[in-house]
């Protein structure tokens, strides 16, 4: 019986930190990530940024949804790339809460092309 509790005892050890560890995930294909743009299209503004990348997102990530009613989106221009981070947000009392809810980053090359798509965990 002994053998059989340390053996249990081990699995349980490996289950728990294969749960605890990082979880890569990418949203991949031409919905969710497209390099449909010629390299010497013109380059995207930051507002222009913001909009493709939203457009990247699963349908009603934004909302409005009954806990979702919008996004919030922070842009910055890094190594050539637009780095687009959506936050969720719920309309509570005329202010935007977003505890509890879902986050998504968007990197895009300087013309629009998907670098990666990036869902919140």
């Amino acid at each position: 019986m002994r053998p059989l509790r340390g053996g249990m005892t081990a699995v349980l050890a490996l289950a728990a930190a294969a749960h605890a560890g990082p979880v890569e995930v990418y949203r991949l294909g031409d919905e969710f990530c497209p390099r449909d743009r010629p390299a010497a299209s013109r380059r995207l503004t930051s507002d222009e940024a913001i909009a493709r990348a939203g457009s990247l997102l699963p349908r009603d990530f934004c909302g409005p949804t009954f806990f979702v009613s919008g996004c919030r989106f922070d842009v910055e221009w890094v190594y050539e790339t637009w780095r687009v981070y959506a936050l969720q947000f719920k309309a509570v009392g005329g202010r935007e809460d977003s505890s509890g809810l879902g986050h998504s980053y968007v990197i895009l090359d300087a013309v629009g092309n998907c670098v990666a798509n990036i869902p919140g965990t």
